[in-house]
């Protein structure tokens, strides 16, 4: 029995977990495809098959859409769950119902749950799940029990075989493709979209981001073969400015419909697309029979809180994290601060997981960092300091911090005049440097790495 959370969630990182490089051996994530997240759930009484879903693939953006769809649902008066992945500090952030996260004693039982279904879908000879799968049967599990009126479920990675593939939902969605484990899900964007849009449903809309023609062919062909009509979503119009408010970047655009304001929770041209196509699905949701009207996206779409996306963390100096980790998304982090933000230059607090590349996000950091400090996040995948400063080879003026409080105290000493500190290059980095910032969080007890 897991008696504390502390036990659950041991149990669960126990088992391979491709996001904290443990237990794969170098192996792929779903080596049997979906079959055994399938069975974890027929197990538990298949409790995804009733509920009305929304399920969104991507590289960049999902979870923002996420969570706008949800912050309207929610303001319609929909009881919303919400399953993202990766958490900033805590796994029951994943796991979300009213913007609430679970609550421990409900994950713990949960897991005592899943305890159960993973030894019989072991005993079947179909192995040991992940982590992933045995998460994402639990989020199913948990918005049945507790009657969500609609589930939002943000794929892991790719799409195909990712565990969360095992639904059949009412909305489909694919935003901004990029270049991306590329090991996994092919060495060109039309390979990776093509990947990302198996999603695809018979008979269910694929609303898909704007972006370059080969991408969206190649997700109109899977489409297509899988009977699912496509809609490209173009941006949601805006003036171009920002602003600040209650610590979240904030702009508002122009409602397609009816040309009214629509105030966004999130700033930047990355997010005006972002919510283009969180706009798109509630109105499919409408038409499904979910009705989501345009009051409730526009207050829910004001409300919308993601944090560790351009997200004020203290003022003085101004201190931003952003969980930016890929060089398109860091390069629009600097060009929004910039251009609608009014924040031109400042010391920049750097670290990146062991599988990105630095240089090339350091160098798109460029406009705007006087220099780096360079730190390791508190991740199990975290690179260390040293090996950063190695692959920047003097691109920047760059040091290295032990951890990401001193970092901070560095980097606001540093500051001139007019400048800002940005913490940026992971989410870890990103909650690192929230929680040293002073901003209220519940941290999970650490648990060690399995090999």
């Amino acid at each position: 029995m897991s008696d504390t959370y502390a036990d659950a969630l041991a149990w669960l990182y126990r088992y391979a977990d491709f996001e904290r490089g443990s237990g794969l051996g170098g192996g792929p994530p779903f080596g049997h495809g979906l079959e055994r997240t399938s069975r974890l759930l027929a197990d538990l009484g298949n409790p995804h098959h009733g509920l009305r879903i929304v399920h969104v693939a991507g590289s960049k953006g999902k979870g923002s859409v996420c969570a706008l769809v949800a912050s309207a649902a929610e303001a319609a008066g929909l009881r919303t769950g919400l399953y993202t992945q990766p958490h900033l500090h805590s796994f029951r952030e994943r796991f979300q119902i009213d913007a609430q996260p679970i609550d421990p004693p409900s994950f713990a039982r949960l897991v005592d749950r899943m305890r159960v279904a993973v030894k019989r879908t072991r005993d079947e000879t179909l192995g040991l799940p992940t982590t992933f799968e045995i998460s994402t049967a639990m989020a199913l599990a948990w918005f049945r029990m507790e009657e969500v009126d609609l589930a939002i479920l943000e794929v892991g990675l790719g799409g195909r075989l990712d565990a969360t593939n095992v639904v059949t939902p009412d909305v489909t969605a694919v935003t901004s493709i990029v270049r991306e484990h590329t090991r996994l899900l092919g060495d060109t964007l039309p390979e990776i979209a093509r990947e990302k849009a198996a999603i695809a449903k018979p008979g269910i809309p694929m609303l898909v981001s704007d972006q370059s023609p080969e991408i969206v062919e190649a997700i109109r062909a899977v489409a297509k073969a899988a009977g699912a009509a496509v809609q490209v979503v173009p941006a949601l119009a805006t003036d171009g400015s920002a602003g600040w408010r209650n610590g979240r970047a904030v702009t508002v655009a122009r409602d397609p419909v009816s040309g009214d304001a629509l105030p966004l929770g999130l700033a930047g041209p990355h997010q005006a697309r972002n919510a283009g196509v969180a706009y798109a699905i509630c109105r499919a949701l409408g038409d499904r029979g979910v009705a989501i009207p345009r009051d409730a996206m526009r207050a829910g779409f004001g409300a919308a809180h993601w944090p560790a996306r351009l997200e004020l963390v203290a003022s003085d100096p101004p201190v931003v994290v952003d969980g930016a980790h890929t060089v398109e998304a860091v390069a629009v982090v600097v060009d929004t601060l910039r251009r609608q933000l009014s924040l031109q230059r400042g010391p920049v607090i750097f670290g990146a997981l062991r599988d990105k590349s630095v240089r090339h996000m350091a160098e798109a950091l460029r406009p705007f960092a006087t220099h780096l400090v360079v730190i390791e996040p508190e991740h199990p995948r975290g690179m260390p300091s040293g090996d950063v400063l190695t692959q920047l080879d003097g691109l920047h003026n760059a040091t290295a911090a032990p951890n990401a409080a001193q970092a901070l105290a560095l980097a606001c000493d540093a500051t001139r005049p007019g400048h800002a500190v940005l913490a940026i290059g992971s989410l870890a980095v990103a909650a690192d440097v929230r929680a040293a910032a002073g901003v209220p969080v519940e941290s999970d007890p650490p648990v060690p790495v399995a090999r």
